[in-house]
């Protein structure tokens, strides 16, 4: 009784506080997505602490567009991300800034996960709802981390969970990952999922663990009403 005392005890925690940058040895155990309701006091205080997480930046949305930037971009931080399909999206690291060459979507979310991470499978359905209820503004990229899928079981993975944005499992996965733990100052060893928000290339927040979609999308909401106020 003890011993399965134990192992509830274990998944429990793994559920709550994300997966370690390590492979188990035995498949994921698949967990239900989160059904917890937040009010809209909660989410502003979320919105209150996710302010002050914030680095004081002066934003881009009046600074020259990210595409005449490039240009005068030293290419020592870029970095190439892959799809299965053979697509591509090249990503530079400059200062305090993260420039998505050819993008056109001023919100960037970027999940980074690994299919053998319950809590990171339990976040896709999140991803995907969230790519299609803000697609005019958001790119959702889903970045594989320390997972060595090979290209046919992750197309079957796609296939299962029905995803709709951008999965890259590019030879430069970890060390983009690790390069964008850096600009968050977190370990190298952090946890997944880590997902992490920009605005127009600038920070906007990030999530480390599993997170509820109501926090994700409140912050969206944000983003997007930081665009329009920008705009007037």
């Amino acid at each position: 009784m003890q011993q399965i005392s134990a192992l509830l005890l274990s998944i429990l925690l793994i559920n709550l506080t994300g997966c370690e940058e390590k492979k188990p040895e035995k498949p994921p155990i698949p967990i239900e997505k989160s059904t917890e309701v937040f009010t809209q006091k909660d989410l502003k205080q979320h919105a209150d602490k996710q302010r002050d997480l914030q680095p004081k930046k002066e934003t881009l949305l009046n600074a020259p567009s990210l595409h005449n930037i490039i240009d005068n971009v030293q290419q020592s931080d870029t970095f190439m991300l892959l799809n299965t399909k053979s697509q591509s999206r090249k990503v530079t690291f400059s200062e305090d800034q993260v420039i998505f060459h050819r993008n056109t979507k001023p919100i960037i979310l970027i999940h980074i996960f690994a299919t053998w991470c319950p809590p990171c499978v339990a976040q896709i359905p999140y991803m995907n709802s969230l790519q299609k209820k803000y697609g005019s503004d958001l790119f959702v990229i889903g970045i594989l981390t320390e997972d060595y899928i090979d290209i046919p079981s992750l197309k079957s993975f796609i296939a299962k969970h029905e995803i709709n944005y951008f999965i890259s499992n590019s030879p430069h996965n970890n060390a983009f990952s690790g390069h964008l733990a850096d600009t968050l100052d977190l370990p190298q060893n952090f946890s997944v999922p880590l997902t992490v928000m920009y605005l127009n290339g600038t920070y906007f927040t990030h999530y480390e663990g599993s997170i509820p979609i109501e926090m994700i999308e409140y912050d969206i909401q944000q983003a997007q009403k930081q665009l329009k106020s920008n705009k007037a």
